[in-house]
């Protein structure tokens, strides 16, 4: 069970560092530390309950959807207009927001999801970067 755990964690790492590094080199720390926590908090999520056997308190998904909330707030703050009328940062606050949603696929228990999905975005940052 701890191995699980450890792989699932190890997985978000290095997942959140492929996209990191595919959005830029210098974010590569930030992505790995998104999607390692998001993980890591969907694991505390779903066994946390498990450990205190009340099913009828049990709702595993409620930490995680905080995290969505949370980084879609955090994102708004990446977001900017330029003097010129451009907006900016769109496209890393959305890569964060889906980094996040990966830590929780993979903290959750779906690596196989996870990597079609982290293979789907470096094709996508390759042909539209």
């Amino acid at each position: 069970m701890l191995g699980s755990f450890l792989l699932r964690i190890v997985l978000a790492a290095a997942a959140g560092t492929i996209i990191g590094l595919k959005t830029s080199t210098v974010a590569a720390r930030m992505f790995a530390i998104i999607c390692t926590g998001a993980a890591l908090l969907t694991i505390v999520s779903t066994e946390f309950y498990k450990v205190i056997d009340y099913p009828w308190f049990s709702d595993p998904g409620r930490l995680s959807a905080q995290i969505i909330a949370a980084l879609g707030f955090l994102g708004t703050g990446l977001i900017w207009v330029s003097e010129k009328n451009e907006v900016h940062g769109l496209s890393v606050a959305a890569s964060i927001w889906l980094t996040a949603i990966l830590g929780i696929l993979i903290g959750s228990g779906l690596g196989p999801a996870s990597l079609i999905i982290v293979f789907s975005l470096v094709i996508a940052f390759l042909l539209f970067g």
